[in-house]
């Protein structure tokens, strides 16, 4: 892919493919999330402005989060900046998930309601951002060589790219590699990209047979982070360091999360066995517009 598509006039700021790629991604949130929330009787016309502002703040907070761990200045020019790579994932999903929980409580809107809605929308723009980062050559996998498994879905990146360069200097005898193309790869980015697909089919399918609100989420974020703990993580080129046996930092950060949702699945269904009718908050409540 091109390194930049064109630049906006009288604002200096380059637009490049994977920009544009997490633009489409958010714009499709945000439509998807405002579309489910109508289903579910809930106020889209302030959930919009509680979206934007999420997306918003999440964004900043995950560029700020990688320029700290980069050790790098928090100036104006790099926060506006969307390099292919450079968030820090996690901590811009918690930002994110802070402001909309703010903007709900504000508004009077059921938090719990509104992330049924918010998650699965936010899962099929992940797809469509791993698969920008993927074609921008970011955030690339492990070397795989013939005889490893996953070698079959191994891809090569081009000379230019980020994985051409880390080879060539660091791993000049990579078998594979050449003087036009890096050595294959494990296709991370589309690993967690599916991960993302499969997230936003269960969210979508739990929905419809859902016993109480925050299920859909709570099973979303389950997907989300299995997937990024067994596919992505381990497998990615700057995989974080061991930390417990043979799972890495990042990997049990994830677990943890994991086990945390377990748990506020339980809590949610004995509420919901207890109390059914304060449970079931997209059948309608003080919130619903009025038709």
């Amino acid at each position: 892919m091109a390194p930049e598509l064109f630049t906006l006039p009288g604002l200096g700021w380059a637009i490049t493919p994977y920009g544009l790629a997490v633009a489409v991604a958010l714009v499709t949130s945000w439509l998807v999330a405002l579309i489910l929330a109508r289903r579910d009787k809930l106020p889209t016309e302030v959930l919009g402005t509680v979206f934007v502002l999420s997306a918003i703040f999440g964004l900043l907070v995950a560029r700020a989060g990688y320029l700290l761990q980069q050790g790098q200045a928090l100036e104006l020019s790099h926060l506006r900046s969307l390099p292919a790579g450079g968030l820090a994932v996690f901590g811009g999903l918690f930002a994110a998930l802070a402001v909309a929980a703010i903007g709900c409580r504000r508004f009077r809107v059921p938090t719990l309601a509104w992330l049924d809605c918010w998650a699965p929308a936010v899962a099929l723009g992940g797809v469509i951002e791993r698969v920008g980062a993927f074609f921008a050559g970011a955030d690339f996998g492990m070397y795989v060589g013939p005889g490893d498994l996953g070698h079959v879905l191994s891809v090569t990146y081009p000379e230019g790219s980020p994985a051409f360069m880390l080879h060539t200097a660091a791993f000049p005898g990579l078998p594979g590699l050449t003087e036009t193309s890096s050595a294959p790869v494990h296709p991370v980015q589309l690993y967690l990209a599916a991960t993302c697909a499969v997230a936003f089919l269960v969210g979508l399918g739990l929905r419809r047979r859902r016993r109480f609100s925050g299920q859909a989420f709570l099973a979303v974020a389950a997907v989300f982070l299995l997937g990024r703990a067994v596919l992505f993580e381990p497998l990615r080129f700057d995989a974080s360091p061991l930390a417990l046996g043979p799972l890495r930092v990042q990997q049990v950060s994830g677990l943890g999360l994991l086990l945390v949702s377990a748990i506020a699945w339980r809590m949610l269904a004995a509420r919901a066995t207890a109390r059914p009718g304060e449970a079931r908050q997209w059948e309608g409540g003080p919130w619903t517009p009025r038709a």
